[in-house]
C-alpha cells in the first residue's frame, strides 16, 4: 500500500482476520519494508515465509528483485534475503507464487533475451517472439524454501 503512514513509496502491510472482520491494515517492519518499494508479497501456507519483490535495491541484480523473509521463533519477520541471480536478472522480477507441494516458485520477469536474427517465414518469427521476449511473461523454476 502506498500510504502517508508508510516507511516508504509502496509498503507491506498484514490485515488479521478474526470475528469481527479484518483487523486495520499494520505495517510490516523495517525488515521488510524499506523508503524505497516493497510489493507483491506472496505468504506461504502455514505463512512461514514470505516472498516480495524490491525495487531498485541496493545490492540487487536489476530493477525489481524477488525477496525471501522467514519468520523467527518469535513469530517477527526476519530480514529480507535476495533470491539471488539464479531468479534475479537486470530486469524486474515481481508477482511470486510458490507451490509447497511442487516445490515451484512461479513469477513474472521482464526479461529479455531476444536477439536481432533472420527469419525464413511468419511461423518462425512468431515462434521466436513467444518465448523469452521481455514481455512480462511467467517463469516457474523448482526451489525449496
Amino acid at each position: 500500500m502506498d500510504s502517508p503512514d508508510g516507511m516508504g513509496k509502496d509498503d507491506i502491510y498484514v490485515s488479521l482476520w478474526s470475528e469481527k472482520g479484518y483487523a486495520k491494515p499494520a505495517l510490516l517492519s523495517a525488515n521488510i519494508n524499506t523508503e524505497g518499494f516493497e510489493f507483491n508479497a506472496f505468504v506461504s501456507k502455514d505463512e512461514s515465509f514470505l516472498l516480495y519483490t524490491k525495487y531498485n535495491a541496493e545490492g540487487g541484480f536489476g530493477s525489481g528483485d524477488l525477496y525471501i523473509s522467514r519468520k523467527d521463533a518469535d513469530g517477527k519477520w526476519e530480514k529480507g534475503l535476495n533470491l539471488g541471480n539464479i531468479i534475479n536478472t537486470s530486469s524486474m522480477e515481481y508477482c511470486p507464487f510458490y507451490h509447497g507441494k511442487t516445490l515451484t516458485l512461479y513469477f513474472t520477469s521482464r526479461r529479455n533475451l531476444l536477439q536481432s536474427k533472420k527469419f525464413n517465414g511468419i511461423s518462425e518469427f512468431q515462434e521466436y517472439i513467444n518465448s523469452e521476449n521481455g514481455l512480462s511473461k511467467i517463469y516457474k523454476t523448482r526451489i525449496i524454501f
